[in-house]
C-alpha cells in the first residue's frame, strides 16, 4: 500500500493527499515532520516533506509525486491527456511554486510565534509583485484555473494561496487570490466539495493541536 508520509499541517502535505483521496486511491498516513535526522535523511534526502513510499521506492517534492501518481494511476486524471496541454498545467503548479508560494512561505513565522524580518518582507514583496502577474498572464480563469476541468493545478493553487493570503494579510494587509481575476471562484467550487472539507478539517486539527502544544 502506498504510505503518505508528512503531516496535515503542510499545504504540501495536503496537496498531494487531496490528489490521493480524488484518485481514489487507498493510502496509509504516517506522521513525520521534518527533520535533520540521519534516519529522515536517507528517505527524504533535504529532510522535507511530504514524501511517498511506493513499491518501488520512496519519492519526494510535491510535484513529482503528483505527476507520479498521474502516470501510475490515471483512471480518475489530473492532467490533461493533450502533452501541450498537460505541460501547461504543470507550467501553472510551478509558476505558482517558484514565485508564489515560495515568497508568501518565507513571511509564515507569524504562525508560530515569530516576526519576520524586514528584509524577508521586501524580498517578499518584490517576487510576489513579479509572480502574480507571470500567473495572469499564462490563465485566463473561467471555471477551474486551466479550463472548464478540475486539474492538479487547482490543488497546488488551493492550498498555495491559501497559505499566501494568510501571509500577506498578517504581513502587508495584501489580498493576493483577489489580485487574480477569478481565482477566488475557482477556490470556492473546489471548496464545496466534500473531499476538500475533509482535508480542511483535519488540517485545522492538527494546526489547533499544535497550537495547544506550545
Amino acid at each position: 500500500m502506498l504510505k503518505l508520509h508528512g503531516f496535515a499541517i503542510s499545504n504540501y502535505y495536503n496537496i498531494v493527499k487531496h490528489a490521493m483521496i480524488i484518485k481514489g486511491l487507498e493510502f496509509e498516513e504516517v506522521f513525520a515532520p521534518p527533520s535533520q535526522e540521519s534516519e529522515m535523511l536517507a528517505k527524504s534526502p533535504m529532510g522535507k516533506i511530504p514524501f511517498l513510499e511506493t513499491e518501488n521506492g520512496i519519492l519526494t517534492e510535491a510535484n513529482v509525486i503528483l505527476e507520479y501518481l498521474e502516470e501510475t494511476y490515471p483512471e480518475v486524471p489530473l492532467y490533461p491527456a493533450d502533452p501541450f496541454e498537460r505541460a501547461r498545467v504543470k507550467q501553472v503548479i510551478k509558476t505558482i511554486e517558484l514565485y508564489i508560494e515560495t515568497p508568501a512561505h518565507d513571511l509564515i513565522g507569524f504562525l508560530f510565534g515569530r516576526e519576520v524580518a524586514e528584509q524577508t518582507k521586501e524580498n517578499s514583496t518584490i517576487m510576489l509583485d513579479r509572480g502574480i502577474p507571470a500567473l495572469n498572464r499564462l490563465v485566463s480563469i473561467s471555471t477551474y484555473i486551466c479550463g472548464d476541468t478540475l486539474t492538479a493545478a487547482d490543488i497546488f493553487a488551493f492550498y498555495s494561496f491559501k497559505l499566501a493570503n494568510n501571509a500577506t494579510k498578517v504581513t502587508y494587509g495584501r489580498d493576493v487570490v483577489a489580485e487574480v481575476p477569478g481565482l477566488k471562484g475557482a477556490m470556492d467550487l473546489l471548496e464545496q466539495r466534500e473531499d476538500t472539507q475533509k482535508v480542511l478539517d483535519e488540517n485545522r486539527a492538527a494546526l489547533k493541536m499544535m497550537q495547544s502544544a506550545k
